[in-house]
């Protein structure tokens, strides 16, 4: 696991600034996920609590999560116990996967209360526990008889920490650390996780590798470079907080940025996926069936290539009447070419009536070729349209995930007890404002878009889009002529949030809203536009990520 006990006590120096900060504000952002606004030193710093069984995980975060509008109990227990409190210190207890945070505070009464914040990042086992100072249980996200580690988590129990005979390497000189090599002489990296604790394969495989374990052991423990993303000897992308062997992805400043950036796309979709009925798989299945589709009408439009040859047939007989035997094959005269040719007839039919059998074919080819170039177009749209989807929901929150199965509720694609007289909601749109004051406004779905550009802006207004490929509609709210910056700007969150996102030098179209007209026969998210031009930009992920957004 790359979430490892060693690099929780990396994470625990990076955010001891926070020592002395207070507690504003918290909010739940899924079952288990918490996020704490922490006011210090006149900013507020926001931290990302994960307890998924798949994705725990504890870092600071630029990000916007979505907000839960009910949240459970637990939460509100949460604000009620430790929002406004002071945080005294922040403890990595002996380098296991174990965070907490000592608060104090005043209760209703005006009396000074000390509390702990106990965050177990432990995969399946993840938790987080609230106690007094003595260490008696409050509340717990996940209650828990006499469980892993033989203990009980369960309001006015007593809090243990889970016992191990392991030893904290951070805590130990270089030379401690080669008496216990040489004491306990580990030959494998097995051995050497079970003697030290938050050490994980990532850290214990290097080590081996090298011919001074003890040496390249005590380095590793306390390197301080940039964090990274790489490709580990499965393919897959990994994390830690130095370079390991294999394909380094991308260097980061700060673990959080890196845990940050590592987790929020697999988090998301995970919860998208929980809350919409996994709506791409449904989504891919529809572009599947389509391409079927037009596969199967390319047939049949071949088929109708032979109409011309039906027609000349029926001609040819047509001009023999007077041929008496019926027979299964008649050899005529081609007088197009003048060259004899081969006919089947059925039997059954006279020279005349085969005639006709062969021009009702003709006519009945013929009459569907519209039929089917007519299925194709519609095919041909559908796929479109559900490849605009496919491409939204890769980067959707919930929000939008739920405008969209919403969207496909009502285009009869999904099928859903929805409410009669249920009150339809304006569209959630997310908007950054720029240091001028400026603000830009980003649909992020179809129903978005569509509000955005024929109900919301203003004729006026600059709009922007991605050149030729599915995207995002942007606005930037000013009716007059846009500075560089603002140009900069809307171009830079056009290709951000576009299917060009990886790609640099992408072509981004800007033009007044009055420019945008809606396409016949084809739904409103899509338009045609005139009088643009066009800006080439490189999307940095950086550069959004820094833009003051709007509040809702």
């Amino acid at each position: 696991m790359s979430f490892d006990g060693v690099l929780l006590e990396k994470l625990h120096k990076e955010i001891s600034f926070l020592k002395t900060g207070r507690i504003s504000k918290i909010n739940e952002s899924g079952d288990t996920d918490f996020i704490l606004t922490i006011r210090h030193e006149r900013q507020n710093y926001q931290m990302m609590l994960s307890f998924s069984s798949d994705y725990s995980r504890i870092h600071l975060t630029n990000r916007l999560y979505d907000s839960v509008l009910n949240p459970k109990s637990f939460t509100m227990l949460l604000r009620k116990h430790i929002e406004g409190y002071f945080i005294d210190d922040i403890i990595n207890y002996e380098c296991d996967r174990i965070l907490y945070f000592k608060v104090s505070g005043y209760n209703e009464l005006s009396d000074l209360n000390h509390k702990y914040l106990i965050c177990e990042v432990m995969g399946r086992y993840s938790n987080l526990v609230l106690t007094d100072e003595n260490f008696i249980i409050i509340d717990a996200l996940k209650h828990d008889g006499v469980g892993e580690y033989n203990r009980t988590i369960l309001p006015n129990a007593k809090y243990e920490f889970p016992l191990n005979n392991k030893i904290n390497p951070m805590a130990l000189s270089k030379e401690e650390i080669d008496n216990i090599f040489m004491e306990k002489n580990p030959k494998n990296p097995k051995e050497l996780m079970d003697l030290f604790n938050g050490v994980s394969l990532n850290l214990a495989y290097p080590v081996f590798n090298t011919d001074f374990h003890s040496d390249s052991f005590y380095d590793y423990l306390h390197k301080d470079i940039k964090p990274i993303t790489f490709t580990n000897f499965k393919g897959k992308m990994d994390f830690y907080y130095y370079p390991l062997e294999g394909n380094i992805i991308k260097e980061y400043d700060t673990l959080s940025n890196l845990l940050d950036d590592y987790y929020y796309q697999m988090d998301l979709r995970a919860k998208v996926k929980l809350k919409t009925n996994d709506l791409s798989t449904f989504v891919k299945k529809q572009i599947q069936k389509y391409e079927k589709k037009i596969e199967k009408l390319n047939l049949e439009l071949l088929d109708t290539a032979k109409a011309d040859k039906l027609k000349l047939y029926g001609e040819l007989l047509l001009s023999s009447p007077n041929m008496k035997e019926k027979k299964s094959m008649v050899n005529i005269l081609n007088y197009y070419t003048n060259e004899m040719i081969d006919i089947p007839l059925d039997p059954k039919f006279t020279i005349l009536e085969n005639s006709n059998r062969y021009f009702k074919k003709y006519q009945k080819l013929k009459s569907s070729v519209s039929y089917i170039e007519e299925q194709m177009e519609i095919a041909k749209n559908e796929i479109e349209y559900f490849k605009v989807i496919e491409y939204q929901l890769k980067d959707a929150s919930i929000n939008d995930a739920l405008e969209i199965q919403a969207e496909l509720i009502n285009g009869k694609y999904l099928f859903k007890n929805v409410p009669k007289n249920k009150k339809k909601e304006k569209p959630k749109l997310l908007t950054y404002i720029l240091e001028n004051g400026t603000l830009i406004t980003v649909g992020k779905n179809n129903v978005q878009n569509e509000y955005l550009t024929h109900k919301m802006a203003k004729p006026n207004e600059m709009w922007f889009h991605i050149k030729d490929a599915p995207g995002s509609h942007v606005v930037v709210h000013n009716m007059g002529e846009l500075t560089e910056e603002e140009i900069r700007a809307g171009a830079m969150v056009a290709a951000y949030y576009s299917t060009y996102q990886e790609s640099s030098s992408v072509a981004v179209d800007y033009t007044r809203v009055r420019n945008i007209k809606k396409i016949p026969g084809k739904r409103a998210c899509f338009v045609s536009y005139t009088h643009q031009s066009t800006i080439y930009i490189d999307p940095d992920s950086d550069y959004i990520y820094k833009l003051k957004v709007k509040k809702q």
